[in-house]
C-alpha cells in the first residue's frame, strides 16, 4: 500500500470502543441480537460542528472523515489533533488555523441517517471540485461486490448496518460498519486518511442508497469511483457526471 507523508497528527482516543452489539429479548418474546447506538458531539476549535450517532468505534476516524466529506476541510493536513475523551461523548478537533468568526447562530439541521444533526457552518464549505480520473477494472468491482455479499461481522450478526469498503490498486484495505451509511463511508474515509492513503487512486463501495449527499461526499473525499449495491437519485447522478465521479450502482450478487 503507497503512503504519502503528511504533518504529523496526533490523536487522542481514550474511548477506543465498546460492543457494538447484544443479544436482547423483543417485545414480541423472540431473542435478537441487535446494534447499540452511541451519541458523541463533534468539536472543531472548541466550536460545536456535528452531533452524531454511530456504532461506538473509530470515533477519530468517523470525526476526520466528516470534516473532509462535508466540506470543512478540503485536506488532513489542516488537522493537529483529534481527542476523544473517556466516555467517547465529546470529539475534539483542532485544526493548524482558526476557524471564521460564525455568521449567524448554529442551527439543527437533522441528516437522513440516524439522529446526526450538523449543527451549522461556521466556515465557509469547500467548493465541490472536479475528481481525478481511474481506469475502474471490472475485476475491482466483482471484488468489491462479492466482499459486500459475504457481509462484515456486525452486519452479520445484526443485519442492521449499513457497510462501506476502500479499495486501492484492485486490494479492500479497508471496511467499516456503521448504523447508518454516511457514518460508515465517512469511517472509511477517515481510515484511508490516517494511514496516508492516495483517495485519489481509490474506489469506495457503499451498501446504501446514493442521493445527492452521498454523492457529494464522494466529490469531497475526492475519490473517482463510488459504488453501491442500491441506486441512485436522478439529480445524484446528474450530479457526479457534473464533476467527473465514476457512479457504478445496482452492483449486488443476486439472492438464490
Amino acid at each position: 500500500m503507497e503512503k504519502r507523508s503528511t504533518p504529523s497528527l496526533q490523536i487522542t482516543d481514550r474511548f477506543g470502543a465498546q460492543a457494538a452489539f447484544a443479544s436482547l429479548r423483543l417485545p414480541d418474546g423472540t431473542e435478537a441480537t441487535v446494534p447499540a447506538e452511541h451519541a458523541a458531539a463533534i468539536y472543531v476549535n472548541e466550536q460545536p460542528a456535528f452531533r452524531v450517532v454511530c456504532t461506538p468505534a473509530l470515533l477519530p476516524q468517523l470525526a476526520l472523515g466528516r470534516l473532509l466529506t462535508e466540506g470543512w476541510i478540503a485536506s488532513a493536513d489542516e488537522v493537529e489533533q483529534i481527542a476523544v475523551c473517556a466516555e467517547g461523548a465529546k470529539v475534539q478537533v483542532y485544526l493548524r488555523h482558526p476557524l471564521p468568526t460564525r455568521r449567524a447562530a448554529a442551527q439543527e439541521v437533522a441528516s437522513c441517517c440516524t439522529d446526526n444533526i450538523a449543527l451549522g457552518s461556521p466556515v465557509e464549505l469547500q467548493p465541490l471540485r472536479p475528481v481525478p480520473g481511474l481506469a475502474l477494472q471490472p475485476e475491482w468491482v466483482q471484488t468489491l461486490t462479492a466482499a459486500m455479499h459475504a457481509g462484515l461481522p456486525l452486519y452479520r450478526a445484526t443485519r442492521a448496518v449499513h457497510s462501506c469498503f476502500v479499495l486501492h490498486k484492485g486490494e479492500i484495505v479497508f471496511a467499516c460498519e456503521d448504523l447508518g451509511r454516511h457514518n460508515a463511508l465517512d469511517k472509511a474515509v477517515g481510515c484511508a486518511v490516517l494511514a496516508g492513503l492516495p483517495l485519489a487512486e481509490c474506489v469506495l463501495y457503499t451498501s446504501g442508497r446514493v442521493p445527492l449527499d452521498m454523492v457529494r461526499k464522494a466529490i469531497r473525499a475526492g475519490v473517482p469511483v463510488l459504488v453501491s449495491k442500491s441506486m441512485p437519485t436522478v439529480q445524484s447522478a446528474e450530479l457526479a457526471a457534473e464533476y467527473g465521479l465514476q457512479l457504478v450502482c445496482g452492483r449486488k450478487i443476486p439472492k438464490v
